[in-house]
């Protein structure tokens, strides 16, 4: 007959383990807590991976991808859903870098022989020039060298974790607290907010836009500071874009070259530094080549730009909507991807 003891045994193990978890989930739901009120909102934060989850979506005819590349003008500006109702025979897919100019993502879809999109590439004259076309090649080397399935289950199961909790934040993590206990600093507030599809915006409301003009203003001097490439050398590196364009043509797809809205000094160094005529109209007028200034589109040249560079969240769709239109109106988006509303 088994004794009262080794029958009590399991219930007094499973009791224990029950115990634990509620103490960590109990550590959890305090420890979240206490992020949140330090003003860290839970959300989605950007990464190799899920930049690879939209690049494995440019392939297909039906729909034919517009695959959007660029830097955070696009990235913060270009609404996907938006995007989506204004042309609903298209798949429109986020690829563009905070900070990166693309053509090293350009160069890599001209080399897919697969890839048969539309491609919106937001670039302005200077990211055009040989110096910057590497800024996103980690990212391009990162999709072909080590992603693969194991990490898109990873991504998919951390953008739950995300979304539920600020513990997923690495600012909140041991190491960044560890850090800030030392330097006396605070916890980082995130200024911009993305979503699944990587389309997002930034938050004006949590930091000095005016501030932030002023330095993308100063960046914009600096940069009319350095040398700067003769048109017959910039040319020369347009030609080597002409032909990855080719590439892509000739499979069907096709590439559009956008340049959004800037002010200040910003807009400054396109028409004092690069003279428009010599440098971004002589590359627009390259056989093959299909580049949209925003000073020739009706209307955009009217939207906000709080920190000279980017627009409010609110005017996102606004964008997109005067993007999709021009396009349409030019011919510019062929018969897959027509029915702008």
């Amino acid at each position: 007959m088994p004794s009262s003891t080794s029958s009590s045994e399991p219930r007094a193990l499973g009791a224990a383990w029950a115990l634990a978890v509620l103490l960590a989930a109990a550590a959890l739901f305090l420890l979240d807590r206490h992020g949140r009120g330090l003003g860290v909102p839970a959300g989605l934060i950007d990464s190799m991976q899920l930049w690879s989850i939209q690049r494995d979506r440019v392939y297909g005819d039906a729909p034919k991808a517009v695959v959007f590349i660029g830097a955070s003008r696009s990235a913060y500006g270009i609404d996907p859903k938006t995007w989506r109702s204004l042309v609903p025979a298209t798949k429109p897919v986020m690829l563009s870098l905070n900070g990166r100019h693309p053509v090293a993502l350009l160069r890599d879809l001209a080399a897919d022989p697969d890839f048969r999109g539309l491609v919106v590439c937001d670039v302005d004259t200077h990211g055009l020039l040989r110096r910057w076309w590497d800024m996103q090649q980690d990212y391009v080397d990162y999709y072909h060298r080590r992603w693969n399935l194991n990490w898109r289950v990873h991504r998919l199961a951390l953008n739950a974790w995300q979304r539920a909790s600020v513990l997923a934040n690495p600012a909140l993590g041991w190491k960044a607290g560890l850090q800030r206990w030392v330097e006396g600093g605070r916890v980082y507030i995130p200024v911009t907010r993305i979503d699944s599809n990587r389309g997002g915006e930034i938050l004006f409301d949590r930091f000095d836009p005016a501030a932030s003009a002023k330095a993308f203003d100063d960046d914009a001097d600096r940069k009319m500071r350095e040398p700067r490439p003769t048109a017959d050398e910039f040319m020369a590196d347009a030609r080597q874009i002409q032909l990855w364009v080719r590439q892509i043509r000739a499979r069907g797809g096709n590439v559009v070259f956008f340049q959004p809205p800037v002010s200040g000094r910003v807009a400054a160094l396109e028409h004092e530094y690069f003279d428009r005529a010599a440098y971004w109209d002589a590359f627009a007028a390259l056989e093959g080549i299909q580049a949209l200034h925003f000073d020739d589109v009706p209307g955009m040249g009217r939207l906000a730009l709080p920190d000279h560079s980017h627009v409010r969240g609110a005017d996102r769709a606004t964008l997109t909507r005067l993007l999709a239109e021009e396009l349409q109106r030019r011919g510019w988006l062929d018969a897959a991807t027509t029915g702008v509303r």
